[in-house]
């Protein structure tokens, strides 16, 4: 009975991780490999707080793969237990401290609150997009300089220092096995602060469930493709096609960002890497699709090999390389090349025949002055 249960439990324990691990990334293919650890999905921000006479903590749990904050805890108070705290220690033990100051109301909630708030409204999109090269080589730098003042306005203190680490992580784990459930609770995002009004309140609660503009269009270019591909367009900004001449079915070109773990995994899945781990820097082929876009974003869909949805971000329109794009501007290039070098030698060969006319008749009106010189000359 005890074996039964043991399975029972281990299967819950995977399904749970594999729902939570969904939420961290775009499709099932890499949740199992999430899971199986061939990739990592989130990266962990552990800040360490001294504000006045206070201490705390902030960990901020970032996914890599959708680039969206999971979840932000903070805690700052005065308990003793905040000295054994270190921003190098792992997360389950600092998740333990955590959990401990909790039991015992060693922090202020109010202060926690609209600091945590404060780190979502720092961490916005376009700044996660700053900060997450930074994260995958595991460096902390400009973080205490993007949170201070924004910490010191949300907390109204006077003098504050930070300390930061960056972890890469499950972010499924880190959910799962946390010490802090039921004790400390995640700070929840803050949403628009303007009033609503009464008559308003029933509608927002409808909608609220609702998917933006952009996420229907993203979702209806994910439908019926196997697994999705992050790439990085190849960018032409001479000889390229504007994102508005894009015609469905075009193709295009892209590369694997294989500057993160992800990305050499999809590289090797799409057939970039050799025998001897090298990587092709050849550019893959992809058949335009569409694009989803806002103000602020713009995502572009392509059909790429085995059905793959190749899928690339770009902050503002740009003109996209094509195929044999290239090689056309070499040519053109030569052509041009050819043309002016036509153009400088042409002039000097005609000078040349020129300079040659003049010299024969300068030599001819001489011999004649000569002759006519010599005949006088004979007479006298």
């Amino acid at each position: 009975m005890s074996e039964l249960h043991t399975k029972a439990d281990q299967l819950k324990r995977q399904a749970d991780l594999l729902g939570l691990t969904k939420e961290a990334v775009f499709t099932d293919e890499q949740a199992k490999e999430v899971l199986q650890g061939k990739i990592t999905d989130g990266y962990l921000i552990k800040i360490k707080i001294d504000l006045d006479s206070m201490n705390g903590m902030i960990l901020l749990l970032v996914s890599s793969i959708k680039k969206h904050i999971m979840e932000v805890y903070a805690v700052v108070g005065n308990s003793p237990i905040f000295r054994r705290v270190r921003t190098f220690a792992d997360h389950v033990q600092i998740s333990t401290d955590l959990a401990d100051i909790g039991k015992t109301a060693g922090y202020d909630p109010s202060i926690s609150e609209n600091i945590g708030r404060a780190v979502y409204r720092v961490f916005t999109k376009e700044k996660l997009e700053d900060f997450l090269p930074l994260w995958q080589k595991k460096d902390p730098s400009r973080i205490t300089e993007a949170l201070e003042a924004s910490l010191l306005q949300a907390s109204k203190g006077r003098n504050i220092k930070l300390q930061a680490e960056v972890d890469k992580i499950s972010t499924a784990k880190f959910r799962y096995e946390n010490p802090m459930k039921g004790t400390i609770n995640p700070i929840s995002k803050p949403m628009d602060e303007m009033p609503i009004p009464e008559e308003q309140t029933t509608q927002v609660v409808v909608s609220a469930g609702e998917q933006s503009a952009i996420e229907r269009q993203i979702a209806h270019f994910r439908t019926g493709f196997s697994k999705e591909v992050n790439m990085k367009t190849v960018i032409s900004p001479i000889s390229g096609v504007e994102f508005d001449n894009l015609v469905e079915g075009q193709e295009i070109l892209f590369r694997v960002p294989t500057e993160t773990q992800e990305g050499m995994s999809d590289a090797s899945l799409l057939g970039l890497i050799d025998e001897e781990g090298k990587v092709s820097k050849e550019p893959l082929i992809g058949k335009f699709l569409g694009i989803a876009s806002n103000k602020s974003e713009y995502h572009i869909f392509a059909e790429g090999p085995n059905k793959y949805l190749f899928h690339s971000v770009e902050e503002q329109p740009v003109k996209v390389a094509i195929p044999k794009a290239l090689g056309q501007t070499q040519n053109q290039s030569k052509v041009a090349s050819t043309q002016n070098k036509k153009k400088v030698i042409a002039p000097v060969e005609q000078k040349s025949a020129g300079g040659n006319l003049f010299l024969l008749m300068g030599t001819f009106v001489t011999l004649i002055l000569i002759g006519v010189l010599i005949f006088v000359m004979v007479i006298l």
